[in-house]
């Protein structure tokens, strides 16, 4: 299982293709920060762990404005 979800986007694409192609990593984002924000941990995440979400927060957010910037 993956965290993240690809964007596939390249130079031609529309703005209404680019839209699509960053609907559901958006709408993972969103969960990803829900959950986050719901948190009620019994065990403190570790530092490799936390360093870890951030990690794939901001890879999701980087691969979707890779997206928009491309056009």
């Amino acid at each position: 299982m993956h965290s993240t979800i690809e964007i596939n986007s390249h130079k031609d694409m529309t703005a209404e293709q680019i839209l699509d192609e960053v609907k559901f990593p958006i709408e993972n984002l969103e969960l990803m920060l829900s959950a986050l924000t719901k948190m009620h941990l019994d065990h403190p995440l570790t530092g490799e762990e936390l360093t870890a979400l951030f990690n794939t927060l901001h890879y999701q957010v980087a691969q979707i404005s890779k997206a928009v910037q491309n056009k």
